[in-house]
């Protein structure tokens, strides 16, 4: 079988499922369709247009086998098993994944630190807030515990130049936003990249 995703992954998240599905025990296409209804909750419907031409492509990589189930009151049906080589690529993609959710675990771990401050102000306190955000720029670091006492982060915060400033005017369901960004590059005394 060809390699249909990169860095050694060779099938994408829906033949995943249908492969763990599948080893469980042999199901039929809508039996398979109802079993990752369930799964998701409602969080994902999958499709008849999604799953059945996904488990061709399984078939025809040799990953399952089917065989037609004849009825004479109903629809045929077609069952779908697993082979040898579906259950080896099911392995393999597993690991796969797995390396894949330590990464994200560690990535998620590394960037907890990161301080995120959410609150409600009146415009007289937003106001006070700016000017001495304005104060600690002209300084050469930002007193991160004065404008947010209750933070986490680092007290002092040293942007290095120049400092991108990214500004976002938006209208969101009935609101208005405004979302702003200072970047910059890290100095050799600073902390952070990111604020």
């Amino acid at each position: 079988m060809s390699r249909l995703m990169p860095h050694g992954m060779k099938i994408g998240a829906v033949s995943l499922w249908l492969l763990l599905l599948l080893s469980e025990k042999p199901m039929y296409g809508y039996e398979i369709i109802r079993e990752l209804e369930k799964k998701f909750s409602g969080y994902w419907k999958p499709k008849a247009g999604t799953i059945y031409p996904a488990l061709e492509k399984l078939e025809k990589n040799h990953l399952l086998t089917s065989r037609v189930e004849f009825r004479e009151e109903a629809p045929d049906r077609k069952h779908y098993a697993l082979t040898d080589a579906g259950r080896s690529e099911l392995a393999g993609t597993m690991a796969y994944w797995t390396r894949m959710t330590e990464i994200l675990e560690t990535y998620r771990e590394t960037h907890q630190s990161i301080f995120r401050h959410k609150t409600e102000l009146r415009k007289n306190q937003l106001s006070e807030f700016f000017t001495n955000l304005a104060g600690s720029l002209r300084g050469r670091s930002i007193d991160v515990k004065k404008l947010f006492p209750e933070s986490k982060a680092p007290a002092r915060i040293s942007p290095g130049e120049p400092v991108r400033l990214k500004f976002l005017y938006a209208k969101e369901n009935h609101k208005f936003e405004i979302h702003m960004e200072l970047e910059w590059l890290p100095t050799k005394k600073g902390v952070t990249s990111r604020h």
